[in-house]
């Protein structure tokens, strides 16, 4: 993919995933490539050209889909590899060491995965569903990260409503990941002591994701603006990537929901009253998530 072919990048969202095996509620379940390509036409009005798609085995990655929806929207679309978290691990994680599972992401970066093809381009999003982290998490994660060191690409992680991304980043930067390779996913679930959790991570030198930017509850939007505005004045807002995470069917547009342009559009719109502008945006979706995307 070119550099100057990029445009804004949502750098957290799936097109494909599948919770319905876990949760048996259908709402859990994207599995049409022909309405994820018409939500994604909702995107032409607005400077978005990439999208980061972060569904990892386990959570039904289809990258033969993937490769269709791009075609049809014309979209670059960035395919993630690895292992999601408890409980949706396959049996082969629990079966394999770190180092032979390093050894399937870094065969996919380099020659494609083996049903499709296709070439992921950064690694996850490798969860963990709490602090500590499960024996299995640990594995995947540690897989990540060496492969993170044999392949140069980033890593994004899931550390949602916990604090579990400070035992993420020590692992990683443990076994020799350099911390601007490393995104903590969902960095703005944190229920309390937010700006605490924050200021660990960003003095260890990891890029925040914020990165569930919907609607749903107008206090947590509150929350995310405040976090942006305190970065800003932190002087660190080219350490955070903001995407959406849609992920159910109730996210999009056909059955009511905000959609894949809401954090380009309304969210941002409220920034703007807060007082970003062009620059901010410029930092947020084009140039930190071009770090990120580029190779070393």
């Amino acid at each position: 993919m070119p550099t100057d072919q990029i445009g804004a990048v949502l750098m957290h969202e799936h097109l494909l995933c599948d919770f319905y095996r876990i949760s048996d509620d259908l709402n859990r379940l994207l599995d049409d490539t022909e309405l994820i390509a018409t939500e994604l036409g909702y995107l032409e009005a607005t400077p978005v050209r990439t999208v980061v798609e972060m569904t990892s085995v386990g959570l039904g990655r289809n990258l033969k889909g993937l490769r269709d929806i791009a075609l049809r929207t014309g979209l670059n679309v960035v395919a993630g590899c690895g292992w999601y978290r408890d409980p949706f691990l396959p049996q082969e994680v629990f079966e394999t060491t770190s180092d032979g599972l390093a050894d399937v992401l870094i065969a996919e970066i380099k020659e494609g995965a083996a049903d499709s093809g296709v070439r992921p381009g950064i690694i996850g999003e490798i969860g963990a569903k709490r602090s500590p982290m499960s024996p299995a998490e640990e594995r995947v994660l540690r897989a990540g990260g060496f492969a993170q060191l044999q392949t140069g690409v980033s890593i994004h992680t899931h550390a949602s409503r916990s604090t579990v991304g400070i035992e993420q980043t020590k692992i990683l930067i443990g076994i020799g990941v350099p911390p601007e390779r490393i995104v903590i996913g969902h960095s703005d679930t944190i229920p309390d002591n937010r700006k605490e959790y924050w200021s660990q991570l960003l003095d260890m030198g990891v890029t925040l994701g914020f990165d569930t930017v919907k609607p749903e509850f107008p206090y947590e939007m509150g929350v995310r603006i405040d976090g942006l505005i305190w970065l800003a004045e932190r002087g660190s807002l080219d350490q955070v990537v903001v995407s959406n995470d849609v992920c159910y069917r109730s996210h999009l547009r056909a059955f009511g929901g905000a959609g894949y342009p809401y954090c380009v559009t309304d969210f941002f719109d409220s920034l703007r009253q807060a007082g970003f502008g062009d620059q901010e945006f410029q930092t947020i979706f084009h140039d930190t998530p071009l770090r990120l995307l580029e190779l070393p």
